[in-house]
């Protein structure tokens, strides 16, 4: 054999060695932290009507102001996702008048491909993100204080029945967190997992929390100071204290 063929073979074998070596040391080592959120035995239904979940995340069923009820997780989201994720998903209606504000969390196992780049799903599903901001969300009585969000102001065409087509508008609200981790940004998740990963050997379980509503043309910013008031309500019962406060 040629050796320049020979030493190359010879290093690829031994780069798949370290690879295989390297999964097997963070399979040993590297354990799974807490959840950043409440996990509650509240099952869940999927839309064809079959058990999706025995175990949910908790989301407030009472917030003064709304009525709320549960949702069903979609057939194609559980069929995607890892059938370790845990999901928690709720609506919030607070008038006839007023577009009703959905709620989900979907919260990883020890796969980690549950949570995907949130620019993904929603351009995947037919939504246009027109900006994309930096919010803080003041949360009295919480202990944090205040929340960091993202804020997707979103348009998309749907077509009427007699098939015209209607621009809607959407805004999106998301955040993640984790045992002692809260972040707005999907980058500085993955960089606090390999952070956490290679300083502590803890994997974060992270929980991707999202509210979305419709809004009219131009009443954006009523539609995100709307959800914001829901939101804060809403997030200290869905986290949990820490066990391990993040550095």
């Amino acid at each position: 054999m040629n050796p320049r063929i020979l030493a190359l073979t010879i290093a690829s074998l031994a780069m798949v060695a370290a690879a295989a070596g390297s999964l097997q040391w963070l399979k040993e080592r590297v354990r799974m932290g807490e959840p950043g959120v409440r996990i509650v035995g509240l099952p869940l239904i999927s839309e064809s009507g079959r058990l999706a979940t025995s175990n949910s995340v908790a989301l407030p069923s009472s917030i003064p102001g709304y009525r709320s009820r549960l949702e069903p997780i979609p057939d194609l989201e559980l069929s995607f996702l890892p059938p370790d994720t845990t999901f928690g998903r709720r609506s919030y209606s607070g008038g006839e008048a007023l577009p009703p504000i959905s709620a989900s969390v979907v919260l990883m196992g020890t796969d980690r491909t549950s949570i995907h780049r949130p620019e993904y799903c929603m351009t995947g599903v037919g939504w246009q993100i027109l900006s994309q901001t930096v919010r803080r969300i003041e949360v009295p009585g919480w202990a944090p204080g205040s929340l960091e969000v993202q804020r997707f102001d979103m348009t998309r065409s749907v077509r009427r029945d007699d098939g015209s087509e209607v621009e809607i508008r959407g805004i999106y609200v998301f955040w993640f967190v984790a045992d002692g981790l809260r972040t707005a940004s999907h980058s500085e998740r993955q960089w606090r997992m390999i952070r956490e990963v290679l300083a502590r050997g803890r994997s974060p379980r992270w929980a991707y929390i999202s509210f979305f509503s419709l809004s009219e043309p131009g009443a954006e910013d009523a539609t995100f100071e709307r959800m914001s008031r829901l939101i804060a309500s809403a997030v200290p019962g869905i986290e949990r204290e820490p066990a391990n406060p993040g550095r």
